[in-house]
């Protein structure tokens, strides 16, 4: 597959998860695009921390059990800022 038909899919089915959750089935559906290369999309798309599983539930389409998908920031869990001295666990330290 050519570079520019790949970015061109990705672009594609990241405005597809904007529009709303869905698995990559229903997107698969809804964009044309074969669903092997959706699922590449979405680990490179997890790489870089632009996708995010909205919840895991039955598909639509094929009825069993699947991960809804989203790229729209509003699904995303609240940042949370992470200690800045974490406790070290006492455990087994003498002292």
């Amino acid at each position: 597959m050519k570079d520019s038909t790949r970015d061109a899919q990705m672009k594609r089915f990241f405005q597809c998860l904007k529009e709303r959750p869905m698995t990559t089935k229903m997107a698969s559906i809804k964009t044309g695009i074969q669903r092997c290369n959706l699922t590449r999309y979405i680990s490179e798309f997890e790489r870089r921390g632009i996708v995010t599983t909205v919840k895991t539930d039955k598909c639509e389409i094929t009825h069993h059990q699947a991960k809804y998908y989203s790229t729209d920031s509003e699904y995303f869990p609240p940042e949370t800022q992470p200690e800045l001295f974490p406790r070290k666990s006492r455990r087994g330290v003498t002292p």
